[in-house]
């Protein structure tokens, strides 16, 4: 059995590059908290890499694999977009004050004030 042959479960389902992605970075996390079967790990890392670079022809699959880390965008998300706080930053370096700021983007004035509060943090 090669290492092409593992990238089909048994009830023969395809993995996902999501799939791969989830898999490499639980086994990761694995690796760094116990140091039990750490050869074996890496063996089954290896494999990991070897097979996702044949389904889905990855010159560099570490760096592919790391980029999926959060297929599913899971977390808390971000609640100010990035044209919206460059907007507040814009309306800040123009000297208006966190209500105006506030109004005009219609962001939250709580968030306008977090916002510029956390940057100006040492």
């Amino acid at each position: 059995m090669t290492a092409h042959d593992y990238s089909h479960c048994r009830t023969g389902a395809r993995m996902t590059e999501h799939d791969f992605g989830e898999t490499y970075t639980f086994l990761e996390l694995f690796l760094q908290t116990y140091v039990v079967h750490e050869d074996e790990v890496k063996i089954v890392l290896q494999t990991i890499l070897e097979t996702y670079m044949l389904e889905y022809n990855k010159v560099d699959p570490i760096r592919a694999l790391k980029t999926l880390r959060n297929p599913r965008n899971a977390g808390r998300k971000k609640h100010i977009s990035d044209s919206e706080e460059s907007r507040i930053w814009e309306l800040h370096s123009k000297g208006h004050s966190i209500r105006c700021i506030a109004e005009e983007t219609g962001v939250p004035k709580s968030s306008v004030q977090r916002l510029l509060k956390k940057a100006a943090v040492p």
